[in-house]
């Protein structure tokens, strides 16, 4: 069974960058955003992100959000189908009425 996990190392692979670059996008945002609201810059959405332990707000623009989200949403499909191909039953090559 874990040969079968790392048969195919795309899959694993594929999920611990979606999780590298989801984790270096919240890095930037919680060194790079600002503290307080900027509307100037569109920067009006707040949160709290956790880095490091330390946790503050910061002030997300639209684009950000759309980032944040988007890259969330594939970490997710990316380790769910690292998931699926990992419990996947193997094909046995027979074809439909080949069961001899």
């Amino acid at each position: 069974m874990l040969s079968d996990v790392f048969s195919k190392p795309e899959r694993l692979l594929a999920s611990v960058t979606a999780l590298l670059v989801f984790t270096l996008n919240e890095a930037r945002m919680f060194y790079t955003l600002p503290r307080s609201p900027d509307s100037g810059h569109g920067q009006v959405y707040g949160v709290w992100l956790q880095f490091l332990g330390n946790a503050e707000p910061a002030y997300l623009s639209l684009f950000d959000v759309m980032v944040r989200w988007g890259l969330a949403g594939m970490t997710a499909v990316l380790c769910a189908w690292a998931v699926a191909e990992t419990f996947q039953r193997p094909n046995t090559g027979r074809g439909l009425g080949q069961n001899r």
